[in-house]
């Protein structure tokens, strides 16, 4: 039988690629390999036919495929190109594409997919991206630190707040947190702090964020190691009003921001505030009108002036069993035989003599169960307090940057270095943070429905081209897409 290969324009204008004979001066189509539009991609498709042809020609029996894919194809592995594909239209969406593009966004989408070191991911983005970047150019980028860069993400995602979330500038979420070093050797900007992450000994920096009330990450700043948390706040928050001009804007934070400087600073700048109180730290006289004043009912509130404080029931037993749990430990070390002991609360040390600290045990009796909040807004007492527990939200954000982007430990040694790779992590955060609130989902389980989608990596012996055959089956990120774009 002759067999010739037809090519023949479509509708849509791209080229189709056919196997054909002729029989009774009638044109037979055999064999419809496909249609492309790109040279390259023509060509593949006739060679295809002529393999087509070829096994036509001879027989091969009941494994003729299998023995058709080995002798004409070779496997090379496996691709994430849907995953990249994806996530670089989230990334252009963010206007990040024009700024800080090329290694930058591969870095960016490779910290989402697979968090490693940059040496590392330069080889997940060659093996699994199919984007290649030397070490060189990944040395120089990396060591090169522009604030503006910085400056104008944080406006882009601004505009995405507004876009997408109704973001207004009249609240905003703010916290701290440290990211420690896998060194123990530190320099000026560097240092030994209080680390949440039990590092006391090794070297950290301070990272205090802003978020929109759902969470979505905005603007930070970057601190020393050593700097107090309260002492960050005034910073971050009259940088970002500055920037945005903004003239009225209410900021919730937990109670390591509450300073009476801050307090009065943050009046005297047009802003309001919902801070977290440290009861404890209130005069007794105090502690006494609230014991007096509240009654003990579940969702039970009250207002002081400008402090509010609430009591919940299941706050009570939290409060109850851990207070019985450091009676306990002062009492087994009650009389001990030693002539000091520090650190046990409840304890009181008197020369030789331990006794248990009852007026302590008193003032903290009267406040279990209690949480209270400083504010200059004359709102009622409920949405103030639920104002407050919004802060879960930036919470979640951290455990995001920490967990699924694994930002720490940081094995950078040089400043700028350091700020390039925390300002990748944001990129990755304000991205995995979008993504989770589109689809009410974990970024962790995103990313593993992206990475679902494979493209096997194939190499025609033939023609000696590597083309890509993607899993047809995307039902699983088809609401992804929907949702995202």
């Amino acid at each position: 039988m002759d067999f010739k290969i037809r090519t023949t324009k479509t509708k849509s204008g791209k080229v189709a690629v056919q196997v054909i004979n002729f029989l009774n001066r009638k044109t037979n189509v055999l064999k419809h390999l496909g249609s492309a539009a790109k040279e390259a991609e023509i060509l593949i498709l006739k060679e295809q036919a002529k393999i087509w042809i070829e096994d036509e020609m001879s027989s091969k029996g009941l494994f003729k495929e299998e023995n058709h894919f080995n002798k004409h194809y070779q496997y090379l592995g496996f691709l994430y190109l849907y995953a990249y594909e994806f996530l670089e239209k989230i990334y252009h969406k963010f206007n990040f594409n024009n700024q800080f593009g090329g290694l930058f966004k591969d870095l960016t989408i490779a910290r989402i997919l697979e968090p490693k070191s940059k040496r590392d991911s330069l080889e997940f983005i060659s093996a699994f991206l199919n984007k290649t970047h030397s070490e060189n150019v990944l040395y120089k980028v990396i060591t090169r630190y522009d604030e503006r860069i910085k400056n104008e993400a944080e406006t882009e995602l601004v505009k995405v707040a507004q876009k997408e979330f109704g973001f207004d500038f009249s609240f905003v979420l703010y916290d701290v947190t440290a990211l420690y070093f896998e060194s123990f050797k530190s320099d000026e900007f560097k240092r030994p702090g209080f680390s949440k992450d039990h590092k006391h000994h090794q070297p950290q920096i301070v990272i205090g964020l802003i978020v929109t009330r759902e969470g979505f990450p905005i603007s930070y700043q970057i601190f020393k190691g050593n700097t107090f948390e309260g002492n960050t706040f005034l910073p971050c928050l009259l940088a970002f009003k500055n920037k945005h001009q903004i003239k009225s804007l209410t900021v919730v934070a937990d109670s390591a921001m509450l300073s009476k400087q801050n307090l009065e600073t943050l009046i005297a700048s047009g802003l309001n505030y919902i801070i977290s109180s440290r009861l404890a730290n209130l005069k007794e006289s105090l502690i006494n009108q609230i014991d007096l004043e509240i009654t003990r009912v579940n969702g039970r509130m009250i207002r002081l002036d400008n402090l509010i404080v609430d009591y919940r029931s299941q706050r009570y037993l939290k409060d109850r069993a851990e207070m019985d749990k450091q009676l306990n430990r002062a009492k087994l070390k009650l009389n001990t035989k030693t002539e000091k002991i520090t650190n046990i609360k409840y304890l009181k040390n008197d020369k030789a003599v331990q006794y248990l600290n009852q007026e302590l045990i008193d003032k903290n009796t009267k406040l279990l169960g209690l949480k209270g909040y400083v504010t200059n807004l004359k709102d009622s007492n409920k949405e103030i307090v639920d104002y407050y527990h919004n802060l879960v939200k930036i919470e979640h954000a951290f455990r995001i940057a920490k967990s699924d982007l694994e930002a720490r430990p940081i094995y950078h040694h040089k400043e700028e270095s350091i700020k390039n790779h925390i300002f990748i992590c944001f990129l990755a955060l304000s991205i995995s943070v979008y993504l989770e609130l589109k689809n009410k989902s974990s970024i962790a389980s995103i990313v593993l429905r992206l990475k679902s989608i494979t493209d096997a990596k194939i190499l025609n012996k033939i023609s000696k081209m590597v083309f890509f055959n993607r899993v047809s089956d995307c039902g699983k990120v088809k609401d992804l897409e929907k949702l995202s774009y």
